[in-house]
Formats: C-alpha cells, sequence, structure tokens
C-alpha cells in the first residue's frame, strides 16, 4: 500500500513590497512550494497587522515557518519571540541570530572591481552603507580585488546622505570607476556627477548592484549592475524552512551564501580608460568582435599599429595577453549562457567561438577552475530547468 504523502507545512512568507530583490526572492520561495508540494502559503498578513502582534497572526492562521526580510535587532527578537522556525533573507546585521539565506556578498565586491577594472579604471570609489553586513562585506571584497593588483591605495570610501556626494566625488582622480552598493545610491551619483559637469561614462564609470528594472533604466543613461540571485534566495530559503520543519532547530543557526550571477552591463559602464589610445581601440574591437574570434593581426590592424608593438603595449597596459582578453570575453559570454539557458554545451561552444565542445571545456576549466557542466550545476539559479 502506497504511503500517503506528508501534508504540506502552513508557512507565511514576509515580502518588502519596496524592492525588487525581497519580490523576486518572494517567487522564489512561492515557487519552491509549487514544485515540491511541501508548503502551504497562508497569504492573509496585511501591513497594518505585522506592526502588531505576530504571535496571534501565527495562532490564528496556524502559521509553523516564516520566511521574511528581518532588517534589524528588534525586528530579529519578535520573530525569534514565535518560537517556530524562522529564516531571514536580509543580509542587513552583522551576525544574524536566526536562520539566513544571503548572496555571497564579499563575492559582488570582487566582480564590481574586476568589472571596473576590466574599464582601465586607476582610481576607484566605493559608496556604501556602513554597519549594514552585505555593505562591510562587498567593500571588503572590492578592497581584497583591488589589493591584489596593487591598487588598493587608489581606493576612496565615502557614504552617508546625497548632500555628501559632491564633496566626495570632488575628490576622485578621473577618470574613475565607482561601485555602490546599491541601484538608489548609484542613482544619486549619478546625477551628483552631472551636477558637477562630468560624464557619465566617460569621466566616471559608475555601478550599481541589485539589477532592479525599475532603477536601472531610470536615467537617461542606463545603469550597469551586480545581478544578484534573490529568487535563488528565496527558493533556497524556502527549502532551509522545509529542512527545519522536518527535523527541529539547528545550532548554530545555519547560514547558506549563493554564488552571484554576473553584471548586466550597460552604458553608465561602458567605457574603457586605457591611458594608450591603441590599447583602447584593441579593447573596444575585442569587446564587440570577440564571438566571431578574431586573430590577433586583426586586432592589431583595427589598434592601427603593429602587432608585436601591441602585444607588448597591451600587457603592460591591461596585464594580459590579446589572447587571453580575447578568451575572458568569450568566456564571460559563456557564464551567461550557462547560468541562464538550457543550451546544451556544443550551442554555447559554438556561440561563443570555439572550435568544439572539447576545446571550450579544456579552455573553460583552465581560466575558471571547473568544467562548464559544474559551473552551471553550481552557479544557475534555482528552479531553472536541466541541461
Amino acid at each position: 500500500m502506497t504511503k500517503p504523502a506528508p501534508a504540506p507545512f502552513r508557512v507565511q512568507i514576509v515580502t518588502d513590497a519596496q524592492l525588487e530583490y525581497f519580490r523576486e526572492a518572494v517567487i522564489g520561495a512561492r515557487h519552491f512550494g509549487f514544485e515540491t508540494g511541501r508548503l502551504e502559503f497562508v497569504d492573509r498578513w496585511l501591513e497594518h497587522e505585522m506592526r502588531g502582534n505576530l504571535a496571534a497572526l501565527v495562532r490564528r492562521d496556524r502559521v509553523q515557518g516564516i520566511v521574511a526580510p528581518i532588517h534589524t535587532e528588534k525586528e530579529e527578537r519578535r520573530y525569534a519571540a514565535l518560537r517556530i522556525p524562522v529564516v531571514n533573507i536580509s543580509h542587513t546585521q552583522i551576525g544574524s541570530a536566526l536562520p539566513l539565506v544571503t548572496q555571497d556578498d564579499v563575492a559582488v565586491g570582487r566582480l564590481a572591481a574586476q568589472h571596473l577594472r576590466a574599464c582601465g579604471c586607476r582610481s576607484f570609489g566605493f559608496w556604501g552603507d556602513p554597519g549594514r553586513a552585505y555593505s562591510e562585506e562587498r567593500l571588503q571584497g572590492f578592497r581584497a580585488e583591488l589589493g591584489l593588483h596593487g591598487q588598493a591605495q587608489a581606493l576612496q570610501v565615502g557614504s552617508g546622505p546625497d548632500g555628501r556626494m559632491r564633496a566626495w566625488l570632488s575628490r576622485l582622480v578621473r577618470p574613475a570607476g565607482i561601485f555602490a552598493v546599491l541601484d538608489v545610491g548609484a542613482l544619486g551619483l549619478m546625477r551628483t556627477a552631472s551636477q558637477l559637469g562630468w560624464r557619465v561614462p566617460e569621466e566616471v564609470a559608475i555601478l550599481g548592484a541589485g539589477d532592479d528594472d525599475f532603477w536601472v533604466e531610470f536615467e537617461s543613461v542606463p545603469l550597469s549592475s551586480v545581478r544578484l540571485p534573490a529568487r535563488s534566495i528565496g527558493y533556497e530559503a524556502a527549502s532551509l524552512l522545509t529542512e527545519l520543519l522536518e527535523r527541529g532547530p539547528v545550532s548554530p543557526p545555519p547560514c547558506r551564501r549563493l554564488p552571484v550571477e554576473g553584471i548586466a552591463a550597460r552604458k553608465s559602464t561602458d567605457v574603457i580608460y586605457a591611458g594608450d589610445p591603441a590599447v583602447a581601440r584593441a579593447l573596444r574591437f575585442i569587446r564587440e568582435q570577440a564571438l566571431r574570434n578574431p586573430y590577433v593581426g586583426e586586432v592589431a590592424r583595427a589598434a592601427g599599429i603593429a602587432r608585436t608593438a601591441l602585444q607588448s603595449r597591451f600587457r603592460s597596459v591591461v596585464g594580459r595577453t590579446l589572447l587571453h582578453e580575447i578568451q575572458r570575453t568569450q568566456l564571460a559570454r559563456a557564464q551567461e549562457l550557462l547560468t541562464t539557458t538550457d543550451l546544451p554545451l556544443a550551442m554555447i561552444a559554438e556561440r561563443c567561438a570555439f572550435p568544439n565542445s572539447q576545446r571550450f571545456s579544456v579552455v573553460f576549466r583552465q581560466r575558471l577552475g571547473l568544467s562548464p557542466s559544474a559551473y552551471r550545476r553550481q552557479f544557475r539559479p534555482a528552479g531553472l530547468g536541466g541541461e
């Protein structure tokens, strides 16, 4: 006789509707419940109710577990007092006492620094939110990546209300690359730069984080932004909540950090500060033509100088060979296709200008340390179909 499926747990998924990040996390959590049948969602809590007695809401709706963005210690104490499993999806507090699912914010900072360095930036700014865990860790990663290349001393760190931005920006040496830990901060920097008469991205490249559809297209210069795995975070948070409901509490509270998904590059960082016009022409040609696998001689012709001279100057300015830069651009596109599509490896290899999937796999492993298939399994968003 077939054993009946266990009854689903009654859970509440709390949202912070002001940010797309948390709306996407709610969708991810609900998708987990729909796919597994392990969760039944209580959708009755209104905003004014949640400002009152949470325990009364839990009793009224027979809620057994909660996923919520919990931003402060006071909120954390309210949820902890409920004596039911609660998973936090807000990486705001340093040292959260509740189970937490978030992104790898150190990796966010590293990725931001890599992107701005690839633009040829030699002067850097970081506009943060001190005391917030996501900001402190993004600064840690940003500074560490610059330090690997001897550029940590070229970093200025700023924070505070928009009124402080003007004086802070004025101290930066142009051309500069600036990373703001949130998209809204990046927009404030863009407006302040415009007030100073600075051109974005010609004099200052600006990068945000969150890739919020509303904010990245808000200004006339679309904003480049680090894509965060919000939907995957919600999916994983619902999975963790289910584990806690099935097995009981765990000490210390688990913390799961998901890999970041890359950069959505737009006009605000569409620039190359090479300092060497020939190298700048070569970089732009590679960006535009890498997916048809150009020969080094073609790049030299586009740069307008002899091949040998370009190779020497390119390595001196960029720190990579021409071939390495072509492959880096091809692999960046491959990484995007691996994590956002179900295309087979042979088709991705073809689209990224590799002669076959075997050669693609060899180069991918050499440069990134794991195979394309392993990369796809590790970094694709939760809930996306298989290969």
